[in-house]
Parts: structure tokens; sequence; C-alpha cells
């Protein structure tokens, strides 16, 4: 129990210490990509702990191959971590990378970084004429979108308040024409019943034709009139309406060629 007690009291400290950690952590280098390629331009980042009560204050020194490629100053509180970072340009070949902490008296638990091994290739090839010219055909497409989605927007907002006006126009008509049928009709009804037979026989086969055509007007009138009102059927059937139009006008383009 006793030689118990006393590994606990001296490893306690320990583990607390190791526990502590001012600097770098393992494993705090890394870069923006796996592959490189000479002339693209790499960020190389690290991480500076202080788990300690006061300030730390430094310079983090990047180097390649032990030749510095940058740096950055830094002053670091108490129970805090920065992340820093520099871009670097390298050219073709290999390199070792790793982070130093300079310019400072605390006792640091990694003063430096492990190394990092990357590979630089060689520049990628430029890009083909074809290339090229896709590439400036989709910026120009994508600034003239950009461009032209106001006028586009206020065009299609324009056509979209005269069709509403139109719609808004014929559902006033034909409600006006259907409400005249009506009274008519019941006008002549009223006359019909109050007048005598009609014993001669000529006029009753044009005037069942008026009636038929009458009765099949006032249909097309509700159905026209049905469809104007309801706005989630108007617009579908308008738009069917100026498909086929461009469809059919197509087909006659492209017949004359071969009637000709």
């Amino acid at each position: 129990m006793r030689r118990l007690f006393f590994t606990a009291i001296v490893l306690i400290p320990a583990f607390a210490l190791a526990a502590v950690q001012v600097g770098f952590p393992s494993q705090a280098l890394w870069v923006s990509s796996t592959t490189l390629h000479e002339g693209e331009t790499v960020v190389i980042s690290t991480v500076v702990v202080n788990d300690t009560s006061s300030t730390l204050k430094g310079t983090v020194v990047f180097l390649a191959n032990d030749v510095r490629v940058g740096a950055r100053e830094f002053e670091l509180g108490r129970a805090k971590s920065q992340i820093h970072s520099i871009e670097w340009k390298p050219k073709r070949g290999e390199y070792k990378l790793l982070a130093r902490i300079e310019g400072t008296s605390a006792a640091l638990s990694q003063k430096e970084t492990p190394s990092l091994s990357v590979i630089v290739k060689e520049p990628l090839a430029p890009p083909s004429e074809i290339e090229r010219t896709i590439t400036q055909i989709v910026q120009t497409g994508s600034s003239i979108a950009s461009s032209s989605a106001p006028v586009m927007q206020q065009t299609v907002q324009n056509i979209y308040a005269q069709t509403e006006a139109l719609r808004t126009s014929g559902i006033e008509r034909l409600e006006k024409y259907l409400t005249s049928n009506a009274k008519e009709g019941g006008r002549q009804g009223a006359i019909a019943g109050t007048s005598t037979a009609n014993t001669t026989g000529f006029d009753s086969a044009p005037t069942k034709g008026k009636g038929a055509l009458a009765n099949l007007a006032q249909t097309a009138a509700a159905g026209g009139l049905f469809v104007l009102k309801n706005s989630a059927l108007f617009y579908p059937l308008l738009a069917l309406l100026v498909l086929g139009t461009i469809y059919l006008l197509a087909r006659k383009i492209r017949r004359r060629p071969q009637d000709d």
C-alpha cells in the first residue's frame, strides 16, 4: 500500500508536467494541397499552443530545407492557441518543411515541429487553344448573364403585368357576355310563353339553329371564363399554346428548303 502511494506521488507530477504544452503540439505543420506544382502558391500552416499561466511572445519561422521562407510574430495569452500561415511559391524538387519558434526565453515543450516532406512536381502544361476558348466563352456567358439578369427580370415582370391585364379584361368581358345572354334568354322565354303557337312551321328550324349556336357559344364562354379565373390552369395552358406555336413555326421553317 505504501509503495502504491509513493508511486502515485511520483507519477502524478510527471503526468501533470507532460500534459502542459508550450510551443508546438505534435503534428502541428500542414500544407494547403497534397499535390504541388512549380509556380503554384502553397499555404503552410502551423498552430502554437500556450498551456501556461503567462503570456508567450515570439516569432514563428517557417523553413524549407533549412532555408527561411517566411515568419510570423505572435503574442499568445495563457491557455490559448493560434494558427499561423504563410504563402510559399516553390520550385520543382523535394523539400522538408518545418516551423520553429524564435525570439523567446520561455521554456518550450517543443520548439520545432516535426519535419514534413513534400514533392513539388513540374509546372502544369499551359491550357490549349480550345481550353482557353472554352474558358473565355464560359466567363463571357457568366458576365452577360449576371449583367442582363436585372433586365430579364424587368422584362418578365412587364410581360406578367400585361398578361394579367389581358386576363382580367377577358374575365370582365366574358362575365358581361354570359350575363347579357342570361337576360335575353329570360326575356325570350317570357315572350314565348305569352305568344300564340306557330301554326305555319316555317320559322321553327331557324329558331332551333340559332338556339343551338347560342348554347354552344355560351358553353364555350363559360369554359373560357373558368380557365381565365383559375390562374393555376391559365398560365400552363398559355405556356403550352406558346410552345406549340413555336414548334409549328419551326417545322414550317425547316420544311421550306425541302419544298423549294
